[in-house]
C-alpha cells in the first residue's frame, strides 16, 4: 500500500509595498491560517521580472492564488476563504488518493 502524502496549500499573494488593502488581507489571512494551515508567499508586482503580473493586477491587489490557480482578489472574509481552502485540501486528498477505487462489489 502507498503512503498518503498529506496535500500541501501554498498561497501567493500579489501585492506591492504600497497596498493598504494587501495590510488587511495578511491579517485576515493570519486568522485563516488559524484553522487551515498553508504557506504563503508574496509576489512584489512592482519588482523586475514581475511585470506580467503587474500587467495582469495593477489595478486588483491583493490577488490571492491557492496552489497557482486564483482564490480571491480585494479583500479576505475568512470563513469564506476558509470553506475554500478546505474544498481545495478535500479535492487535492481525494485526487492524490486516485478517487473512487470502488470495486463494485467483486
Amino acid at each position: 500500500m502507498v503512503p498518503r502524502i498529506a496535500p500541501r496549500l501554498v498561497l501567493t499573494m500579489f501585492t506591492h509595498n504600497r497596498c493598504q488593502l494587501c495590510v488587511t488581507a495578511k491579517e485576515a489571512l493570519e486568522i485563516v491560517r488559524q484553522q487551515v494551515p498553508f504557506e504563503i508567499k508574496e509576489v512584489d508586482i512592482r519588482q523586475p521580472g514581475n511585470e506580467k503580473w503587474f500587467e495582469e493586477y495593477k489595478f486588483d491587489v491583493p490577488v490571492i492564488h491557492a496552489n497557482d490557480e486564483f482564490l480571491l482578489w480585494h479583500r479576505v472574509n475568512v470563513d469564506d476563504t476558509v470553506a475554500k481552502l478546505q474544498e481545495i485540501l478535500k479535492n487535492a486528498a481525494r485526487d492524490s488518493s486516485g478517487g473512487d477505487d470502488v470495486d463494485g462489489g467483486k
